[in-house]
């Protein structure tokens, strides 16, 4: 039985808590704040800890860990530099610690429909990829001054949001090359952080990408990514929702087919990305009790994290 104590008082409630208490193997000792998270980690019933605070304080939290032998749970990004990054990686190596990197969107049902098509060549090779992720964030309608609006705290709808796209896109696409990043600002964006991203993309085989991310939307709720091969095109989208209501369409040159795919279950009343953490934290709890690593670990959260710094320079 792997004990798990969460440090996180928002998402740490809706997303990690329901996630990891309905899991075979694991039981949660509580929720605990980013004030009082030192004594948890005292506690020698703990084997690893969740963590969903802001990626600055998240550092702080992981390295104080990693020393006390807990397996890791973590939140994207992983930390505020590739030079902290770097740093927590090297010490979980060293430690023997198995960690996470809580990136959900592959794991959603439609995903890995696409990633299977992309990956059988039924459409030939893929030759461009194209997202486009619009949203109203809630400190930008409510004009609220937090960390996500600040990107010295990891935030900023490149850091905060976009380290998903990052990861994704590597996910379908492979290695990315090279990055060119035009960002938009608001005065809604009390810490001066960007509300806007238009990207261009080079990967190392060749394929091409752009990217369009605008947390300031007032108009509609959309996440599309259109995958563009040699006999076709797949478009994986949904309208106002997080993780639900994805539909996948193939466009070849005579047609246009939608794929259907069995839904990912939740439980009644839960937040929508519980049931998608829920995959990832299984797969964690198996990994802390069999002792080996998982995909996404901190090695993906450290690449991330310097294709960060990488964009914003």
């Amino acid at each position: 039985m792997i004990k798990v104590a969460i440090i996180g008082r928002n998402f740490g409630k809706i997303g990690l808590f329901p996630a990891f208490n309905s899991i075979k193997g694991a039981k949660v000792a509580g929720i605990y704040t980013k004030e009082n998270w030192r004594n948890i980690l005292k506690d020698k019933t703990i084997n690893a800890i969740a963590i969903a605070t802001p990626p600055d304080i998240q550092y702080k939290i992981a390295k104080e860990a990693i020393k006390n032998k807990l397996h890791i749970f973590a939140e994207k990004p992983l930390a505020v530099s590739t030079k902290q990054a770097k740093e927590l990686l090297t010490l979980a190596n060293k430690n023997k610690i198995t960690t996470c990197m809580d990136f959900i969107f592959p794991e959603i049902a439609e995903w890995k429909k696409v990633k299977y098509i992309l990956d059988s060549n039924k459409l030939g090779k893929l030759k461009n990829v194209s997202v486009d992720w619009q949203w109203l964030s809630g400190d930008i309608k409510y004009r609220r001054r937090s960390w996500k609006t600040n990107t010295k705290k990891g935030g900023g709808v490149l850091s905060f949001y976009f380290s998903h796209g990052l990861y994704y896109l590597e996910y379908f696409a492979g290695k990315i090359q090279n990055i060119e990043t035009k960002f938009t600002h608001s005065k809604e964006s009390l810490n001066g952080a960007e509300v806007g991203i238009d990207m261009s993309i080079k990967f190392e085989n060749k394929v091409n990408g752009s990217a369009h991310i605008f947390c300031n939307s007032r108009e509609y709720v959309r996440h599309k990514l259109v995958f563009e091969c040699e006999k076709g095109a797949i478009l994986l989208e949904n309208k106002n929702a997080i993780v639900d209501k994805f539909t996948i369409q193939i466009q070849t040159k005579n047609k246009r087919k939608k794929i259907l795919v069995t839904k990912d279950k939740g439980k009644k009343g839960e937040d929508e990305r519980a049931k998608i953490v829920r995959i990832l934290a299984n797969r964690f709890i198996k990994a802390c009790t069999s002792g080996k690593q998982m995909t996404p670990s901190f090695v993906e959260g450290l690449r991330i994290q310097e294709l960060i710094d990488k964009s914003r320079k």
